[in-house]
């Protein structure tokens, strides 16, 4: 009886730390989803002030390659691009409005981008490391296999 009471309180423990662990990784999501963002007053920086005042390609183009290539960036970084992306405002590239408002409306979408993969590479570690359901499935599979060795060499050691 006490035993089992154990197993339940065990299985009670990880089930909530679970549950806490989900919802810490799953929050950055959460307030993407239900962000409002201000409509911002959309400004074209005259071509004599596109200097590295306005302008940051080390971070534009950083942040292209990284929502590019899944796994190049780590969750850091992936978060102050983002922030850095999102804090920008007005178009460098375009200056017809509709070109703007789509630049604009593009840069958002990477930064969207940008913050998903960090969620997923949270979540991957998570999977790797701390996630109760992959540790049953990985240790019963390693109970099977040294089960089944043990079925295989038996013959061999009844000599």
């Amino acid at each position: 009886d006490t035993i089992a009471t154990l197993i339940t309180f065990i299985k009670l423990t990880q089930m909530i730390r679970t549950l806490i662990i989900t919802f810490v990784l799953s929050f950055p999501a959460m307030l993407v989803a239900f962000s409002t963002k201000p409509n911002r007053i959309v400004v074209r920086q005259p071509a004599a002030a596109r200097t590295t005042l306005y302008y940051h390609p080390d971070v534009f183009e950083k942040a292209v390659d990284c929502a590019q290539n899944y796994g190049k960036c780590d969750v850091d970084e992936l978060l102050n691009l983002a922030k850095e992306l999102d804090q920008y405002d007005g178009c460098y590239y375009e200056d017809e409005a509709e070109g703007c408002q789509k630049e604009i409306d593009d840069r958002h979408d990477l930064v969207d981008a940008l913050l998903l993969q960090t969620e997923m590479q949270q979540r991957d570690h998570y999977v790797k490391e701390g996630n109760l359901f992959a540790y049953d499935v990985k240790a019963d599979k390693d109970m099977h296999d040294r089960d089944n060795f043990i079925d295989k060499i038996s013959p061999a050691l009844d000599v």
